[in-house]
């Protein structure tokens, strides 16, 4: 999306793109000799690939590089980006009040015409930046446990993807995504600042309103079935000893959402009882977390930890002790002051989330794509009234056996 449109990014625009029809062409080949032939002819793979190549070479001299961002810097525009997460994607820019016309200009075009130049490249980009992930000792064995721990939804997918499907990604593939997904009826677009709100509104429909409307995209079919037993993960990495264990919880808007998220004030953190009781007190951890909540179509809570090996404690004796503190939620109410105290940290969390004009458009943005940005203030006195009593139901509710996904991850010999 910031390789430019029919009018930015490129010197030709004619020429740039019969270059990436003819790169598309010549990828199709190889696609389909690669990966759809019962046996690959890598001689004709190897032809096909340099002509890609060479193609992709005389496209460079088509392009204006970095065209988005310069006009931007050019207008006073800073910090230009864009992030992707499960559920959202969402592209960012402060810029002048009195610049807001172009940038309106400018955003309109990316949606209306995006070219995705050099996607080829683009794509080996995204793939190395997997293989660096991949690196991290003991990425891979939480990829598997979260793809584990999501029997049926989409959710067992990392945001990423798996390399399997990039290599087979086409330019077409993000065609039909941009048109399946980015369409006005999907998208929320949040402005901060010293602004006139009538002015926006004019000019949001002068230039968003040019967008044709596209089908309401479908919600998510397979959400996640209810687990009926515990799965457990063993595996070996170049990495500290843990154990990571994920429970099932409602999604956002249940009413129980909230009470998630005491519970991870609860457990979470250098105060929390996690730390306190595993690290500091018994001293069988050197690290110790417990957070979690709901997102769109399901939600997950995760505890866990890694075991002090060096004094000879492992994952396993970490894992019961954790249980342990889960039992102490489920049969002893929490005093008033710690609840207290849980409720007032995280109001203040969120306060400071709106201290800047950039985290007030994110935090507008990503509440209206999800329960509304009205859910805001309301999110908050729902916390506010989570009882001690609404822990326990939860926490017995939640914190079973057959509710959870065990992973033990120890050091390779």
């Amino acid at each position: 999306m910031f390789k430019g449109t029919r009018t930015m990014g490129t010197s030709d625009f004619e020429k740039n793109d019969a270059i990436n029809r003819h790169i598309d062409e010549v990828m199709d080949k190889i696609y389909r000799e690669k990966f759809w032939s019962k046996n690959p002819d890598p001689d004709k793979i190897r032809i096909w690939q340099a002509q890609a190549d060479s193609l992709m070479r005389a496209e460079k001299a088509t392009i204006i590089k970095d065209d988005l961002w310069e006009f931007y810097m050019k207008n006073g525009g800073t910090g230009l980006n864009a992030s992707t997460g499960q559920e959202i994607t969402g592209y960012y820019v402060t810029l002048p009040g009195n610049k807001v016309e172009l940038q309106m200009w400018l955003e309109s075009d990316r949606l209306m015409n995006p070219c995705f130049r050099e996607f080829y490249s683009e794509k080996e980009v995204v793939r190395e930046e997997r293989r660096l992930s991949e690196n991290r000792p003991g990425w891979l064995f939480q990829e598997q446990l979260n793809a584990s721990f999501f029997a049926a939804s989409p959710y067992s997918w990392g945001v990423i993807g798996w390399d399997v499907d990039l290599q087979k990604m086409t330019r077409q593939d993000m065609y039909d995504f941009n048109k399946t997904w980015y369409i006005p009826n999907n998208a929320v677009a949040v402005y901060v600042g010293d602004i006139q709100p009538e002015e926006i509104i004019a000019l949001a429909k002068k230039y968003f309103g040019r967008i044709p409307k596209g089908p309401d995209p479908e919600p998510v079919r397979t959400t996640e079935p209810k687990p009926y037993c515990e799965k457990r993960l063993y595996g070996e990495a170049d990495a500290p000893p843990s154990v990571t264990i994920y429970y099932h919880v409602p999604a956002e808007g249940h009413p129980d959402d909230a009470v998630i998220r005491v519970i991870s004030g609860l457990l979470n953190g250098n105060t929390g009882r996690l730390y306190k009781k595993l690290v500091k007190e018994k001293g069988i951890a050197v690290d110790a977390y417990g957070y979690g909540g709901g997102m769109a179509y399901a939600g997950r809570f995760a505890v866990g930890g890694r075991p002090k090996a060096a004094a000879g404690h492992t994952p396993e004796e970490l894992e019961l002790a954790i249980y342990e503190e889960l039992e102490a939620l489920k049969n002893t109410p929490v005093p008033d002051y710690e609840l207290q105290k849980v409720k007032n940290r995280t109001e203040a969390g969120m306060i400071r989330g709106l201290s800047s004009n950039m985290r007030l458009a994110s935090q507008l943005g990503r509440s209206e794509l999800g329960l509304g940005w009205r859910d805001i203030p309301a999110s908050l006195q729902r916390l506010k009234a989570v009882s001690a009593e609404d822990v326990m139901r939860v926490a017995q509710t939640c914190f079973v056996k057959d509710n959870r996904t065990v992973g033990i991850l120890v050091r390779k010999n």
